[in-house]
């Protein structure tokens, strides 16, 4: 039960508050139905008669007590003046076929017990075109009689109408309440969305998490909470950044030392074997800095013309005997760290480079807020159950297990998507039309 009443209800807060809100409503209403029904003594629970009803009793009461028959029609005709709404009652009138509403046949009993046996008690149809409470008469044991009508009556809707009406009524009252409730909830929940986007966009290279000053007192104790929760990941991602660059950077001394040391190996072949071991730590040493360095925002944002920076790219590679084509519009511009969007962009065209032959990059700048760029190559792509691992430092693929010249260690493409995500944007691979992958890289136009 508890699942499914989750499964009702709506995503948002203010939306279930609003829910909650009317849902009680309707729910108090039922019990205090229920215990009105239930609860409440059998005197309560009597219909009380109508005014109309009431006068006929005292009218019926004094014709019986008066002791002649000449005094007793005296007083009905005095009766009669009296009251515009009493009339003789028809000779042959009888109680109504008809099946009237609960609360009448109530009242007929009522009046029948306040009468006793000598008087009976007659519940009569309305006269056509006339509405409300039914009329009600007495016949006196000589076959005389006295009618009483109620006040003519506005006619209730009935039938389509009537519920039209109530529909109608109840559509009011809960679009109020609904109305009321969501701007209650709103006020309340308001705070907890703009905390959620100051979260979202949160860089801890960059950003302190602003906390929100209104709104209840448990929402500002969250922020607070998130708040500190930014400094000890800043403070964390600082230390751990500073201790392996140190470390990386304190390898390269006693790699050169052994270098220099290599060289007096009397055996050549030990000898190179030797020097390509250490050739091999000093760029996987030098590799592990650029991750470090080049996966964290430098702050320098700055408007860059996107075309000219992907063709000077495209260049220098195609000068070195690479094919490298640039496909895109000849202007745009985009707020961007230039050198980190070259280094990511050229770890991308190396890896399209030695895995394919010809290599495409191409500029999207269709979107009105956001800007793209596009890596194709013809190579063999990645299967789609390792293109999320790839992204992990040092991870390679089956292909590239082995570290030999030129395969890499598994660092370029965490450095792209550690440059795209410091520009607020995402790194994404797939299959390339006709065969091969594709890399594109998405961020904010500004940032």
């Amino acid at each position: 039960m508890k699942r499914l009443l989750l499964r009702l209800m709506p995503a948002r807060a203010a939306a279930q508050i609003t829910a909650i809100a009317i849902g009680s409503l309707v729910l108090a209403n039922l019990v205090t139905i229920v215990a009105l029904l239930v609860l409440l003594p059998p005197e309560l629970k009597r219909v009380p008669s109508f005014p109309y009803v009431t006068d006929l009793i005292s009218i019926t009461r004094m014709v019986e007590a008066t002791p002649s028959p000449e005094a007793k029609a005296t007083v009905v005709e005095a009766a009669l003046a009296a009251h515009p709404l009493l009339s003789r009652l028809p000779p042959g009138a009888q109680t109504s076929e008809r099946n009237q509403f609960w609360a009448d046949r109530q009242i007929l009993a009522n009046l029948r017990a306040q009468l006793g046996p000598n008087v009976e008690a007659l519940m009569l149809d309305n006269a056509p075109g006339r509405f409300g409470p039914p009329p009600f008469g007495v016949r006196f044991a000589d076959g005389s009689g006295l009618v009483m009508t109620s006040s003519s009556m506005t006619p209730p809707p009935r039938g389509g109408a009537f519920i039209g009406y109530l529909v109608t009524m109840l559509a009011l009252l809960a679009s109020l309440i609904g109305l009321l409730s969501l701007w209650a909830a709103r006020a309340v929940a308001s705070p907890l969305s703009r905390l959620a986007a100051v979260i979202d966009r949160f860089d801890p290279d960059r950003d302190t998490l602003a906390v929100p000053e209104e709104g209840p007192v448990e929402v500002k104790r969250l922020a607070a909470a998130f708040a500190g929760m930014a400094n000890r990941i800043r403070r964390l991602i600082d230390d751990r950044t500073r201790m392996l660059a140190a470390v990386s950077h304190d390898l390269r001394t006693p790699i050169t030392r052994l270098r220099l040391r290599a060289d007096d190996i009397p055996d050549e072949r030990q000898r190179r074997a030797t020097i390509a071991d250490l050739a091999l730590m000093d760029r996987m040493v030098g590799a592990a800095l650029s991750y470090l360095r080049d996966g964290r925002a430098s702050g320098s944002l700055t408007a860059t013309d996107m075309p000219a920076l992907l063709q000077t790219i495209c260049d220098d590679l195609a000068d070195l005997g690479h094919v490298v084509v640039y496909e895109g519009p000849m202007r745009a511009s985009a707020v961007c760290d230039a050198d980190q969007m070259t280094r990511a962009v050229n770890n991308l065209v190396d890896n399209a480079i030695k895995f394919g032959g010809r290599v495409l990059v191409r500029l999207d700048d269709s979107a009105p807020d956001m800007i793209a760029i596009e890596v194709e190559d013809d190579g063999p792509g990645i299967a789609p159950e390792e293109r999320e691992k790839v992204f992990a430092p040092f991870y390679r693929s089956d292909a590239a297990r082995t570290l030999k010249e030129g395969s890499g260690f598994g660092l370029g493409l965490s450095i792209v998507r550690a440059i795209a995500e410091a520009h607020r944007g995402t790194l994404t691979l797939a299959e390339r039309d006709g065969g091969g992958l594709k890399a594109r890289i998405t961020w904010p136009r500004q940032l």
